[in-house]
């Protein structure tokens, strides 16, 4: 496969029409940060699988995937220069070269694909709106006519020309290489193995061979039963070998049957995970929307609570507050109050009427004493004719003893507010400062939450409800998928130790077998002679299976080192070892190295996928591009000029964006052109369209400079 051309029209920092023309063998995109080569990548990802590499709105410094259809994808140039109800449009056109696709073997029979994407946008009181879904076309031409794929056959054409199991190996993201290349995991590279050579037509022939040797066995045994008179011992044997045969040929059919079944779970587990890039973030954003909401509602229930308990305060008791004057006042009215029960009074006394009480006086007449002053009372002498008196005072003036009840009160109350009045204060003030807190709280949470919207690029809290919705649904059936591959999994486990023991049982049984029927027996069936040229192929080809899996590996590994080496310039610590995972060992001792720096385990794991697409090529005559994004981002000057110049000669066609060539001019940059090879050579630098307008992006756009 060779891509021959990009056009990107009104794309991120790509304004008006932009046209990159590609060759086989290596192509080059040279530009600073910021430059467009993360925007170029991501117009192959839009086109291609809907999706875009940007920064995460929780921290500028990192990047994730997100669905392209919540992203704005036009210019801010664009953006600032149109009025309201412009259309404006972006788009992406991709011609590349590959084989047909309705051809099931490599014949070499290449047709030329487009890929045409296209969506809409309208202005309306200087906000974007999209006035389209994104539109994919699919068309080639064969045989002089055109042929435009159905929107359905969409997916189906991308995975075929596009493998999902080495899809990864071909768009290499620098900053993504850990999630990238999982090579601890030996299905990695199981799945690469399979896309890269003909082991599988091995894996096949085996099972076939191995199934035939079962099936022509049972044959013998029943053509020996006719022939030969057995006990029911021996009848009872022949029959359980049968049975074990049939049982071991029904296992390995449920195996690959349950292998298929996993492996199609694999690769849907990996689609999902790629439809949920740039969705995730909806489930964070939803957690946090959450949290802000309940921390409102809360306050708000709390500044209610305390408003409630505030007014009732008010009614029975705080109204009183700052009133200590008022109440202090009041003594001139209870004053003239005690005189008017004073002028009643027939005596001079000016103890109100109503102390002591009756039935005090009433009991110091009884006792002859004065509880009082605590003296004695004589019979007829003044101080008993002055109880006396008081008693008659209680008898003859109720309305004297009503006010005097009522001073009594007066002058209770007026003491019981004065020492409150402090206490109403201060539970005043501390409601009030409560309040006030809760609602410069509720504001800095009010903030946060709209924050969250803006950060996001979102305008209200159902959008971030509907993404968490769909990155829910894609969670929840990856978990189901997940599920079902571990119950799978299982049921593999379940299978091969049931094969064993079955085995065992049948190595058994045939021993049994050999002491009544020899090899000798039945040499005058057919079927024997079969027999034995049919295992004799099976054993071959089982020899032939494994030899054919170690030399894959020993070229894999072989290959991955020669790439290894010359992308470090040949200072590398160690060498790449591959059995059922990948790893780096030292030269002499073979042991397995550790604390290796970023810039070798980049190496490493590049090498390796590297070699899978350089093998596909040499073994299956398929070739795919390399499409890599700062792929020597942590790699020094002097090694970043070794893995280029070492690349060209590794794949039919690879195209490289970096910054890490911006510093190449002049003669310098012609000789590295030469050396490594380079057929298209792109400088972008994103600058002022209007050199003297504002310093802004509304004002800037990328351009392209051909250097080759």
């Amino acid at each position: 496969m060779i891509i021959n051309k990009v056009e990107i029209n009104n794309f991120f920092c790509y304004v008006g029409e932009n046209v990159f023309e590609f060759d086989k063998g290596l192509n080059i995109i040279s530009a600073k940060n910021s430059g467009g080569k993360s925007h170029f990548f991501n117009a192959f990802h839009w086109t291609f699988f809907d999706n875009i590499y940007v920064d995460k709105e929780s921290d500028t410094s990192k990047k994730e995937w997100k669905a392209a259809s919540k992203l704005n994808i036009l210019p801010d140039y664009v953006i600032e220069n149109s009025k309201d109800n412009d259309i404006l449009k972006s788009s992406i056109k991709i011609t590349l070269t590959a084989e047909f696709h309705r051809n099931e073997e490599i014949k070499n029979e290449l047709v030329e694909y487009h890929f045409e994407k296209e969506i809409s946008y309208k202005k309306n009181d200087n906000e974007i709106y999209p006035v389209s879904t994104t539109e994919l076309n699919i068309w080639y031409v064969k045989d002089g006519e055109t042929f435009f794929l159905e929107k359905g056959e969409h997916k189906w054409f991308i995975d075929i020309i596009f493998p999902v199991s080495i899809r990864k190996f071909m768009w290499f993201q620098g900053e993504t290489v850990d999630e990238l290349y999982d090579f601890s995991n030996p299905a990695t590279l199981k799945y690469a193995i399979n896309e890269i050579s003909y082991f599988p037509v091995y894996e096949n022939l085996v099972n076939v061979t191995k199934k035939s040797i079962t099936s022509i066995s049972d044959k013998i045994d029943k053509e020996v039963k006719k022939s030969k008179k057995l006990s029911e011992e021996q009848e009872r044997v022949l029959n359980s070998i049968e049975y074990s045969r049939n049982r071991i040929k029904s296992l390995d059919d449920k195996k690959i049957e349950a292998q298929n079944e996993l492996e199609n779970l694999k690769e849907s587990i990996f689609k999902e995970e790629e439809k949920l890039k740039g969705l995730d973030k909806y489930s964070d954003l939803k957690t946090k929307l959450t949290k802000y909401e309940y921390e409102i509602k809360s306050i708000n229930d709390k500044i209610e609570s305390l408003s409630t308990f505030g007014k009732e305060k008010f009614i029975s008791k705080w109204m009183l507050n700052k009133c200590d004057d008022l109440i202090k006042a009041s003594k001139t009215n209870i004053d003239l109050i005690a005189s008017e029960i004073k002028s009643q009074q027939k005596n001079e006394n000016p103890v109100p009427i109503t102390l002591p009480g009756p039935e005090y006086v009433q009991q110091m007449l009884d006792d002859h004493i004065c509880y009082i002053c605590e003296r004695e009372v004589e019979d007829n002498s003044p101080a008993y004719f002055a109880l006396e008196s008081r008693m008659e005072d209680f008898k003859n003036n109720q309305i004297q003893k009503i006010l005097s009840d009522n001073l009594t009160e007066l002058n209770r109350a007026k003491r019981g507010l004065l020492n409150e009045l402090p206490e109403i204060s201060q539970e005043v003030e501390k409601n009030d400062a409560e309040i006030e807190k809760l609602i410069a709280l509720r504001k800095r949470t009010i903030t946060l939450r709209d924050n969250l919207f803006s950060d996001a690029g979102i305008s209200n809290g159902s959008e971030i409800m509907l993404g968490s919705e769909s990155a829910e649904k894609i969670l929840n059936k990856i978990r189901s998928l997940n599920s079902s591959k571990t119950a799978i999994e299982r049921r593999l486990q379940g299978y091969d130790s049931d094969k064993q023991f079955e085995e065992r049982s049948l190595e058994d049984l045939l021993i049994k077998k050999s002491k009544f029927i020899t090899d000798t027996e039945g040499s005058d069936i057919s079927e024997v002679e079969a027999q034995k040229y049919i295992s004799l192929i099976h054993s071959v080809l089982v020899d032939l299976k494994s030899e054919a899996l170690s030399n894959l590996i020993n070229e894999i590994t072989i290959e991955s080192n020669k790439l290894y080496t010359k992308y470090l310039g040949g200072k590398t610590q160690g060498e790449i070892e591959i059995d059922r995972g990948v790893r780096i060992i030292d030269k002499v001792t073979r042991k397995s190295l550790s604390n290796l720096n970023t810039a070798e385990l980049t190496a490493q794991k590049l090498a390796v996928a590297n070699s899978f697409l350089s093998l596909s090529e040499k073994k299956m005559n398929r070739s795919f591009p390399l499409l890599a994004d700062a792929p020597t981002s942590q790699f020094d000057d002097d090694n970043t000029l070794f893995l280029t110049e070492n690349l060209s000669d590794s794949f039919d066609q690879i195209i490289i964006m970096s910054k890490d060539y911006n510093n190449l001019k002049g003669v310098e940059r012609d000789e590295f052109i030469k050396k490594a090879k380079i057929s298209k050579y792109y400088e972008l630098n994103n600058d002022l369209i209007d050199k003297s307008g504002p310093d802004s992006r509304t004002n800037k756009k990328t351009f392209k400079n051909v250097i080759k």
